[in-house]
């Protein structure tokens, strides 16, 4: 096994499991701290409209972010599992062949990306007041969108070798920098949504190359390696990578799935933007500083939860059956732990944390919008974990099917009650529809889980052998 990388198939899985996911957590972390700075720095600096607008473009954001995920998670899951199998041509050629098909898919969306932009934030009912800004604010996030798919392709990468620490050192630099232009490029040369948006574009950008250049070497050792055991076996079995459709197709079929979630979980925040639209500019900007809060504790779960699948594809390809069932057990605790102590401090503090999106002139309703969103859906935190632990394992050991379903049944559920409930609760239906919405799909998922194909084949084998 290559020593440039972790390997995630012994040692006792929960402390595999958590020195695994601490790198990851910290840059999630970071992550969304420079996203939450954009916001911030526009509320502050530039005013509630400003916030309005950079809230208004979130859901379509959210579309492209979710192809970024895809590509990072399709990719993370093969190379895992080549990896874990210790086939190392097969690693290196799955790392090629998906950074060939996703960089294109990136540039066609980005093309896509701007001539739609106009017209989508029209069909959503973007209030006027915050149009031009918002389609400003878009059309440059979209811009370095190629930059976007390529720097989490990287790290998804990174994250499969076993390797949580290096993406993480890469993302601290990038969000400070982020931060650090956000306040000249905005609140110093007054630039408003417009600075907001360059600073990510900049940022993003640097990523990435930084990233790319870095894992090139990583790589390279890997194929030193390959090279040197064909040596030694006097093999003349080829160890160069190569581009392969048959490999890119495996990837895209894995990252299908979290490509279909998130797709679906944005074009479904489509829907339920429209409902936040209808109801002004401040109940916008209210809903954006909460989603921003709930977006940012979600992510850490999501991030704990890729850690379990990487885990998990490790290991079903080491056959290491009883290891992945130890660390669904292991990762949903340390997931729970994360997620209670999130509700205690997001809960409490509600009204200081949407404070921080707000300047003085900010109303009291958009105060009230904000508080209420947080305090309606994270009593969940702990809920969706388990939600989200069982989904990560079935997709670690190849089972798409249930991931999808028990993924659509929590979007479709949240966008129906929201559209439901809105005529006697108002904008609160939004909010009580992702608990809804997760209280059904958890139920689905620990279905799934207890039934995961791959495992059975793989058990009915042991026992044949």
């Amino acid at each position: 096994m290559s020593k440039t990388s972790t390997v995630l198939t012994s040692g006792t899985p929960w402390k595999v499991l958590l020195k695994y996911n601490l790198p990851l957590l910290g840059s999630a972390v970071f992550q969304q701290i420079y996203t939450i700075a954009d916001t911030v720095i526009a509320g502050k600096f530039a005013g509630e409209s400003a916030l309005a607008a950079v809230g208004a473009s979130l859901s379509i954001v959210s579309i492209f972010m979710a192809v970024a995920l895809g590509a990072n998670a399709g990719c993370a899951v093969m190379v895992a599992r080549y990896f874990g199998a210790n086939d190392k041509k097969k690693t290196l050629s799955a790392v090629l062949s998906s950074a060939i098909g996703f960089f294109a898919l990136g540039i066609v969306l980005l093309i896509a990306g701007i001539f739609t932009s106009g017209p989508l934030l029209r069909l959503l009912g973007t209030p006027e007041s915050v149009m031009e800004e918002s389609v400003l604010y878009l059309n440059v996030y979209i811009a370095g969108f190629p930059s976007l798919i390529m720097y989490n392709l990287a790290t998804g990468i990174y994250s499969a070798l076993g390797d949580s620490k290096t993406p993480f050192f890469f993302l601290v630099g990038s969000s400070l920098g982020n931060i650090l232009l956000d306040y000249i490029f905005t609140a110093t040369l007054g630039w408003g949504v417009a600075g907001v948006a360059w600073a990510t574009f900049v940022t993003q950008t640097a990523a990435c190359l930084l990233t790319i250049v870095f894992l090139a070497f990583r790589l390279k050792k890997i194929h030193a390696e390959a090279k040197s055991e064909a040596a030694e076996q006097e093999t003349d079995r080829p160890t160069n990578p190569a581009f392969s459709f048959a490999l890119l197709g495996a990837i895209f079929l894995a990252a299908l799935p979290v490509i279909l979630q998130n797709s679906f979980i944005s074009v479904g925040n489509l829907f339920i933007q429209r409902i936040v639209n209808s109801y002004g500019e401040s109940a916008l900007a209210g809903y954006t500083a909460g989603s921003k809060i709930i977006i940012f504790c979600c992510t850490c779960f999501n991030t704990l939860g890729t850690g379990l699948t990487n885990y998990s594809s490790q290991n079903l390809g080491a056959g290491e059956i009883k290891r992945i069932r130890q660390g669904f057990w292991c990762g949903m605790a340390i997931s729970a732990i994360v997620a209670l102590a999130l509700f205690a401090a997001v809960f409490t503090f509600s009204e200081t944390f949407v404070r921080l999106f707000l300047d003085d002139a900010s109303s009291e309703a958009t105060l009230r919008y904000g508080m209420n969103y947080i305090r309606i859906v994270s009593p969940f935190f702990v809920l969706v974990t388990v939600k989200i632990s069982a989904d990560c394992v079935v997709r670690g050991c190849g089972g798409n099917f249930g991931f999808m379903v028990s993924t659509f049944t929590d979007l479709l559920l949240r966008v129906a009650f929201s559209f439901i409930l809105s005529p006697a609760v108002g904008l609160s239906s939004v909010f009580w529809g992702w608990d809804i919405g997760w209280s059904a799909g958890t139920v689905i998922a620990l279905i799934f889980y207890c039934n995961i194909p791959a495992l059975k084949r793989l058990r009915k084998n042991k026992a044949a052998a």
